[in-house]
């Protein structure tokens, strides 16, 4: 094999085992191959990568145990956290991650595998003493159901404990679409899709639902969202928890796609990052101290507001204006139109101009780039106000072959436009769960809800 492919290889086989340290090193690599892009000339150059312990030594801290016997459910989560964030641990690694006694991990760790929580791996050597034996989730002990809401195209996924879709339903929205017809679908498909899951979907820990705000957080009801106005008031929790005659978790998308990240994908390790939700419409959600951030009645995160201030876009009396760029997909074809490139009508015209740009139209690469650059201003605002050093970035408006384009534009801003730019660089990385990212964040807010190790609770969100 020649180089390319060996490197790619090699990038493959470490994503696999140690998926922290890796995409560390390879955001570090691509923001390298950006900054190089920008120079004349195709000189090859030298990168060297981060050594591990820097790779990281931003990882998420894990909370500490507490011995009173009242919070033996907080040191049981708490068990279940470190186990999943590292994907396998030994008892003597819980307990030194945790500062649980190993009397107490050796109770906790038995519990959970005869409840089938967990499960033993093969024994591992460590060159001298007993081999230890790894403890890891077992995906069958739970699943959950998420579902993005979305004007465009609903979701339907089912998530095993570990974070694999084991199946995935759309639906069209139409006009004709109403929210009865399209609640009856949701119900009817999660019906089925349990009933086919066999065991797995005996074991349903939860519905979670994520939709577009603003929404009512406490009563579980979507507040005339923007881009859906036609829906009006829609006590969406409630109707549908009747129909499924289960609880559900009602999230706004942009806080649930943050909670996948963290739970199933590139947030992992971190206690801190913004998520920017790109789709039909643009949001924010955030990890703050290692827990998710949903404001006081759950609507946090829209950022359009910031990037009109940025832009200097507001009315006469000094309110922000409706930033067209805010809505990334519409904005990027109306670009690209004018711009001369033939699209089809209909929700396919943003799918033909993202081909069109991987073809390297540039008519479809600078309606792409440009509208990039006013979501990055907002970007900017984002990092300043919570003064995190990782942002990931996904959702519908963000397919691989264009999401570089968008990459490039928030990684330059982020890093060039904030105040504290000297002393905190900020890493910008493409979500692992991308188009997918609130369903399946939908499904992870339940697993958040039933295993997050917190000694307070988030009131409100589901019923």
């Amino acid at each position: 094999m020649g180089w390319a492919a060996t490197v790619s290889l090699l990038a493959q086989l470490e994503l696999e085992h140690q998926p922290q340290a890796a995409r560390v090193a390879l955001d570090a690599l691509s923001d390298t191959a950006r900054e190089r892009s920008r120079t004349p000339g195709g000189a090859p150059f030298w990168w060297l990568r981060p050594d591990l312990a820097a790779a990281t030594g931003q990882r998420r801290a894990v909370p500490r145990a507490f011995d009173q016997p009242a919070l033996g459910s907080f040191n049981e989560k708490l068990v279940i956290e470190s186990v999943r964030v590292a994907g396998s641990l030994s008892r003597t690694e819980i307990a030194e991650r945790t500062g649980l006694t190993p009397q107490a991990v050796s109770r906790i760790t038995r519990n959970l595998l005869t409840s089938g929580i967990l499960v033993a791996d093969e024994r591992r050597s460590t060159g001298t003493g007993k081999p230890r034996v790894p403890l890891r989730l077992r995906p069958e002990a739970g699943c959950a159901i998420g579902i993005h809401v979305d004007p465009e195209l609903i979701t339907h996924v089912l998530v095993d404990l570990c974070g694999t879709v084991r199946s995935r339903h759309t639906l069209t929205v139409t006009r004709s679409s109403g929210p009865r017809f399209c609640m009856e679908w949701m119900a009817r498909t999660t019906q089925h899709t349990l009933a086919a899951a066999g065991p797995l979907g005996q074991n349903l820990l939860g519905v979670g639902v994520a939709a577009p705000g603003p929404l009512d957080a406490q009563e579980g009801v979507l507040l005339n969202p923007p881009l859906w106005a036609a829906w009006g008031e829609v006590p969406l929790r409630a109707e549908l928890g009747r129909m499924l005659g289960r609880p559900v978790l009602l999230e706004k998308d942009a806080t649930a796609a943050a909670i996948g990240e963290q739970w199933l994908g590139a947030g992992g390790n971190s206690a801190d990052f913004v998520y920017l939700y790109l789709g039909a419409g643009a949001g924010s959600g955030a990890f703050l101290n290692g827990d998710v951030f949903r404001g006081a009645s759950g609507n946090v995160g829209e950022f359009g507001e910031l990037a009109a201030y940025a832009l200097g876009q507001v009315t006469p009396e000094g309110g922000p204006l409706m930033v067209p760029e805010c809505a990334p997909m519409s904005a990027v074809v109306a670009r690209a139109a004018q711009a001369g490139l033939n699209t089809p009508p209909g929700r396919h015209a943003y799918g033909a101009v993202c081909s069109a740009a991987a073809d390297g139209d540039t008519r479809a690469i600078d309606a792409i780039r440009g509208v990039a650059r006013v979501v990055a201003r907002g970007a900017v605002a984002m990092t300043d106000l919570y003064d995190t050093d990782l942002m990931i970035v996904g959702g519908p408006a963000v397919p691989p072959d264009v999401a570089e384009l968008y990459l490039a534009e928030i990684s330059t801003a982020v890093n060039r436009f904030p105040i504290a730019r000297r002393v905190r660089p900020v890493r910008v990385t493409y979500s692992t769960l991308s188009a997918n990212a609130a369903a399946v964040g939908a499904a992870a807010g339940v697993f958040h809800m039933a295993f997050a190790p917190r000694l307070r609770t988030h009131g409100g969100t589901a019923r």
